[in-house]
C-alpha cells in the first residue's frame, strides 16, 4: 500500500456498518482532502468510477468518448450512522498555464487530471438501485424525476469485486419502511 493514503482511523472506522467505508482513498477523496470542501476533508468515502449509460445499457457517446463519472457515497458527520450524501464529478483537464487550451499544449507534456465536482445531492432526494447485477449496473432516480444509469468501470488492479460492495450499499441506503413494507407483503401470500 506504498503511496496510498488512508483516512484516520477514528473516521474511518466510526461505524461498524460502514466497514467498506475503511478504504484507501480514491482521486475524488484525495482532492476533498486538500481542503475545498472542507466538510468533505476527513467524511469517510465510498467510491468508483462508472461511465454513463443508457437505460437499455448502450454507453452515452458524447464527442466519441464514454462519459466517465466518480459517484461517492459520503458521511458528512461522524455523528450519522449512514452516509447522506453523493457526490458526482467528472474528470477536468486543467494545467498550470492560465492560457493553456487543447489548441495551445505544449506537445509531450501532458494536463493534471483532476475532478470536477457536478453534483452534492443529499441522498434523502436519491434513489439508488440495481438496474443489472450482471452487468454490474446502477440506476439512480433524482427527486426531480430524472434518472441516469452507470455501469461500473473497476479499475484495472482491483482486487475484489467492487460491485459487491455496491449492492451491500444500496440494501443498506434502502428506507427502513420500504423492507417493512416487502416483508408485510411476502407474509400475506
Amino acid at each position: 500500500m506504498e503511496g496510498q493514503c488512508m483516512l484516520p482511523y477514528y473516521t474511518a472506522e466510526s461505524s461498524p456498518a460502514m466497514g467498506m467505508f475503511n478504504t484507501t482513498m480514491g482521486k475524488l477523496q484525495q482532492q476533498l482532502y486538500k481542503g475545498e470542501y472542507t466538510i468533505f476533508r476527513y467524511a469517510p468515502m465510498f467510491e468508483s468510477d462508472f461511465i454513463q449509460i443508457s437505460k437499455t445499457g448502450e454507453v452515452i457517446d458524447v464527442h466519441n468518448r464514454a462519459r466517465m463519472v466518480t459517484l461517492a457515497i459520503v458521511r458528512s458527520s461522524p455523528c450519522l450512522t449512514l452516509p447522506d450524501v453523493m457526490l458526482l464529478a467528472r474528470p477536468a483537464v486543467v494545467c498550470d498555464n492560465a492560457r493553456c487550451g487543447p489548441g495551445t499544449q505544449e506537445r509531450g507534456s501532458l494536463p493534471a487530471q483532476l475532478l470536477e465536482l457536478t453534483r452534492l445531492l443529499p441522498l434523502m432526494f436519491v434513489k439508488i438501485s440495481i438496474h443489472n447485477s450482471i452487468k454490474k449496473q446502477l440506476h439512480l432516480k433524482l427527486a426531480t424525476g430524472r434518472s441516469f444509469y452507470l455501469q461500473l468501470c473497476p479499475p484495472s488492479d482491483a482486487s475484489e469485486d467492487l460491485f459487491v460492495h455496491w449492492e451491500n450499499l444500496v440494501y443498506i441506503l434502502r428506507p427502513s419502511w420500504l423492507g417493512t413494507l416487502q416483508t408485510h407483503l411476502c407474509l400475506r401470500k
